[in-house]
């Protein structure tokens, strides 16, 4: 379902009571009463409140109504999104700062006639294990990161080649190959990390303000992305962790892929 079309899927549905509203949190799937649920709309200007709650981010205007925004991520122990997007800049700043060093290092065992020690395995250079592990939840973001595949590769393998250039002592074809790679695979990953980190902020700010009709007040949730509004019907309990400190007394299974959702039903902000 399309994250711009929530409203139209409650309206349209006969029993919105055994409905939850599944929204995306980070990694966590976390469901809400459909009835309690109202508005949900791109995430508008927010004005900051000096002197709340961590969690609570400001507030916005929906509909000429003012009403709190808390952030469900800090809400539920997880960084922010904007804190979140600045550990991702730092972290591909250092990745692409290692495979600039990584070239300089194979250049510097030409001229000073030693041994390279640096990883010729793309898997295991810093970039290549979270390469491998990271799953990113926003598309845009995923088929960037699909491009770093082959030029990561290529700039790994030059290692092996330069390595049996220089025992023939053809030195200069190794450095002609080593500034090819500088020239070429390298500085087509520079563009890469400069425009998945683009994407990732860019992908920060798509993110949704959820507007809760609560029976005494109403207030808004800052969310990465509405997944689903479907019934649930397998339960279990939750953590202790969980019910003590956000109020959550059961989870609940998915019916099309069994995941894990975190159920709120006495939302209690």
């Amino acid at each position: 379902m399309s994250q711009h079309e929530p409203n139209q899927a409650i309206e349209n549905a006969e029993d919105t009571s055994s409905l939850w509203v599944i929204v995306r949190c980070n990694q966590n799937l976390i469901g809400f009463d459909a009835d309690c649920v109202g508005n949900m709309i791109a995430l508008p200007k927010v004005t900051r409140v000096p002197g709340t709650d961590d969690y609570m981010s400001g507030t916005i205007t929906v509909r000429g109504s003012i009403i709190p925004l808390i952030d469900l991520r800090v809400y539920t122990g997880q960084k922010s999104a904007d804190e979140e997007v600045d550990e991702f800049d730092k972290l591909m700043d250092q990745r692409l700062l290692d495979h600039q060093n990584w070239i300089q290092e194979l250049k510097a065992s030409v001229d000073e006639e030693r041994a390279f020690k640096l990883t010729s395995d793309p898997h295991q250079c810093a970039f290549g294990k979270w390469y491998d592990s990271y799953q990113a939840n926003d598309r845009f973001v995923a088929a960037v990161l699909a491009k770093f595949d082959q030029p990561h590769k290529k700039i790994h393998g030059i290692a092996t080649t330069v390595e049996e250039l220089v025992a023939k002592e053809q030195l200069d074809q190794a450095h002609q190959l080593i500034d090819q790679t500088a020239a070429g695979e390298l500085q087509l990953m520079v563009g890469l990390f400069d425009e998945v980190k683009k994407a990732a902020r860019e992908a920060s700010r798509r993110r949704i303000a959820m507007v809760l009709e609560l029976e005494e007040r109403t207030l808004a949730l800052d969310i990465d992305e509405v997944v689903a509004v479907e019934s649930i019907s397998k339960f279990q309990p939750a953590p202790p962790q969980q019910t003590d400190r956000l109020g959550i007394e059961k989870i609940g299974r998915r019916d099309k892929d069994d995941e894990l959702v975190l159920l709120m039903e006495d939302v209690a902000f």
